[in-house]
């Protein structure tokens, strides 16, 4: 090439590196750096001003991969936070002696949640938190049949939890009957979830769950349910049928929360209280229909329901759905709203993760985080990484090789259904597993 000709070329590239655009480009990415560099500056400063550290522990915010690979590659696993210098859920007892307070926040299931083998169904039939129901009316997604039902606001401030009561106050009870219309008839396999509470001392709450197995106009008798039922109180809580009933002690007292879960394949019905199995029933034959029916009872006091949740699915084989399809895709993992500390509850799913990870031992995943898209891009983002790397960090605690996974979140950027209704978002917080 002729020396004009390069000096030109030359002059050229030099000229489109420092056009406006390029600069500008290069100026926000500076900038972008820098900003980035503060945030993890000030997440590192309220980790070492706020955590019981232990001597040497080397911390790293979860945004800054590289500090993670360099302590990993010094044989120390870090102490990783968030951009609030709070540890993520799963790291901290690596190197972390607790939070300033001397409690750790929960990492993973403990206690008797840890051997929780229910296993939420995947595809979201019903779902309601009451969050978004007017408190003092009954909230329209329900069919009302008869009683005094109400939606009210339990604590305040931002911690107020909007819930469903019966009882026209705190010391007037009473009953309360209502529908969950679903919009297929139940399926075979399906799991059932909700909370309950009262504030009777003498603990004469009572819920019964049925189905008529019909899809005529509903019962519009606030009674007694058919012989087949669960059945849900303080005391005790199982399933009944044809004379005979499989019930225990509930282990929740008054104004205490009792998470009930009932699982069913077939004619093969689980009940779980709190993490403790309560009925385990090889033939209860709950008659399948579109409409189910809740019946609630108090005296003189209030009793509280909340997180409804319907869906078809449950146990299931984890490698077989993966060497099917590649990746596992579940909405059983939960965590804490806005946050990525992991439920209790997300035993059983774990339980199984682990189990699979143990009896395949070549089986590198790709542990995927995604979520709803209520609240910003950014902040959803960084979410679903978190909670990504919360699920490895857990499984890695129960002892598989933390080199046989990668994270990475997706925020809102793929649902896999609609963010409109309830439903649809919660099949949107989702963890995917994916074969590597």
């Amino acid at each position: 090439m002729p020396i004009r000709t390069l000096a030109l070329s030359s002059l050229a590239l030099l000229l489109a590196a420092c056009s406006p655009g390029a600069i500008a480009d290069r100026v926000q990415t500076r900038v972008g750096r820098d900003i980035d560099r503060r945030v993890e500056q000030r997440a590192l400063d309220i980790a070492n001003r706020t955590l019981d550290l232990a001597e040497g522990a080397i911390v790293c915010v979860v945004t800054d991969q590289a500090c993670i690979d360099d302590a990993r590659a010094q044989g120390q696993e870090p102490v990783v936070v968030d951009a609030d210098g709070e540890p993520v859920s799963g790291y901290e007892p690596a190197g972390s002696t607790g939070s300033a307070t001397g409690s750790p926040s929960m990492a993973a299931p403990q206690g008797v949640w840890a051997n929780y083998d229910f296993v939420p169904g995947e595809r979201v039939l019903f779902v309601h938190d009451f969050e978004g129901a007017r408190v003092g009316n009954f909230p329209s997604r329900l069919g009302y049949i008869a009683g005094n039902l109400d939606v009210v606001a339990l604590g305040s401030g931002d911690d107020a939890t909007r819930v469903l009561r019966v009882g026209e106050s705190d010391t007037r009870g009473g009953n309360g009957c209502f529908t969950i219309s679903l919009p297929e008839t139940l399926p075979d396999r399906f799991t059932l979830e909700f909370r309950t509470m009262t504030t009777d001392p003498q603990r004469r709450d009572r819920i019964f769950l049925f189905s008529d197995g019909s899809d005529d106009s509903p019962d519009t008798r606030c009674t007694y349910p058919p012989p087949t039922h669960l059945y849900a109180s303080t005391q005790n809580t199982g399933l009944k049928w044809a004379g005979t009933d499989q019930v225990s002690a509930s282990g929740y007292g008054v104004n205490e929360w009792g998470s009930v879960a009932l699982g069913c394949d077939g004619d093969y019905c689980k009940v779980f209280v709190n993490g403790v199995r309560k009925a385990n029933v090889p033939r209860w034959e709950f008659p399948r229909a579109s409409e189910l029916h809740v019946f609630m009872n108090v005296y003189r006091h209030s009793l509280y329901i909340d997180d409804l949740r319907i869906a078809e699915g449950g146990q299931r084989s984890l490698y077989d759905d993966l060497e099917a399809d590649g990746e596992i895709s579940t909405t059983a993992i939960r965590f804490d709203t806005g946050s990525a500390t992991l439920r209790p509850e997300s035993g059983g799913y774990l339980a199984q993760v682990v189990e699979m990870m143990e009896q395949h031992p070549d089986l590198r995943l790709e542990v995927q985080g995604h979520t709803d898209a209520d609240g910003s891009d950014a902040t959803n983002q960084s979410l679903s990484e978190r909670r990504a790397a919360a699920v490895a960090a857990y499984l890695a605690g129960q002892g598989i090789d933390r080199e046989r996974m990668t994270t990475v979140g997706f925020g809102e950027s793929q649902p896999a259904a609609s963010n409109t209704t309830a439903e649809g978002k919660a099949q949107n917080r989702r963890v995917v597993f994916r074969r590597l």
